[in-house]
């Protein structure tokens, strides 16, 4: 069947031709464990990126409810009202992460966060006292106060429906 030169040539090949299958193994095995591993990575980045779309919506829901409530307030009459300070919880240790978003993502929660840091810098200028926890604002700032509540809310929640729409939050 087989002949004794065939046989002959096998033998005489026989460890290069291990060596040859062998290494066709190993260069197989190293190229499906790196697609593994790449596969792995993408999910884990897809469950970090979900986690902080949820994170984030959730943050910035409490943020946008607090303020709508603000905007609900009857006007004061005369003094000084009181106005709770925003402390992000959160959102400021989630910072380096937030690349891992969708670019259009990144642009309306950075908008949004930039908004409340800016009324808090604003309440800040028109506050009479300011304490670590609330400010103190004299009654005739009281339209000023509702268009900055007003205008943060609406940040807030167009970043809370960019993030509702990736289907993650």
């Amino acid at each position: 069947m087989i002949n004794s030169e065939l046989l002959a040539i096998l033998e005489q090949f026989q460890t290069t031709l291990v060596g040859i299958v062998g290494f066709v193994g190993v260069i197989w095995t190293l190229r499906a464990n790196s697609r593994n591993a790449r596969e792995e990575h993408r999910r884990q980045l897809g469950s970090r990126r979900s986690a902080l779309r949820r994170i984030l919506a959730a943050e910035l829901r409490n943020y946008a409810r607090a303020l709508k409530q603000n905007l609900e307030a009857q006007r004061p009459i005369d003094g000084l009202f009181s106005v709770g300070r925003i402390h992000r919880l959160f959102s400021e240790q989630l910072t380096a992460d937030l690349g891992l978003l969708e670019i259009g993502e990144i642009d309306v929660v950075v908008n949004a966060l930039i908004s409340l840091d800016g009324m808090e810098h604003f309440l800040e200028n028109i506050s009479s006292q300011a304490s670590e926890t609330r400010f103190l604002l004299p009654s005739e700032a009281w339209e000023e106060f509702q268009k900055v509540n007003s205008t943060t809310a609406n940040a807030i929640d167009y970043a809370v429906q960019t993030l509702e729409l990736s289907g993650d939050a």
